[in-house]
């Protein structure tokens, strides 16, 4: 466990490290000296996962044009456009990462595409 603990610390570092992080602290702290727009950008990031739990179709439909529209309108804003695109960056580098990880790792999951 103990080389485990150490090669987790030596990748959050190395992801610390990566230009997607870097850029995406930059653009956070850009954001950040705008109160107002942190606020609409974290409202969109809230509406968006609460997508992911809504059952009503209807409602979902609506939830998505709405969505749409706010991002839309607030892509057109560059500080937050690169906000927006520096997390997406390092979510993907996170992504990424993981899959790598679990790829890797031979272990028996029922439901997946590997095991049916």
């Amino acid at each position: 466990m103990d080389d485990i603990i150490k090669y987790m610390e030596l990748l959050i570092q190395a992801i610390k490290e990566s230009s997607e992080y870097r850029l995406y602290k930059q653009a956070e702290a850009s954001l950040n000296e705008t109160p107002q727009l942190k606020i609409r950008v974290d409202d969109l990031n809230r509406a968006n996962h609460r997508l992911h739990t809504e059952k009503d179709p209807q409602k979902l439909f609506r939830e998505i044009r709405e969505l749409n529209e706010e991002s839309k309108e607030l892509r057109r804003i560059p500080q937050v456009n690169s906000y927006i695109q520096a997390e997406l960056d390092l979510c993907k580098l996170l992504q990424y990462v993981t899959l790598e990880i679990n790829g890797g790792i031979d272990i028996h999951v029922p439901g997946t595409a590997l095991y049916e």
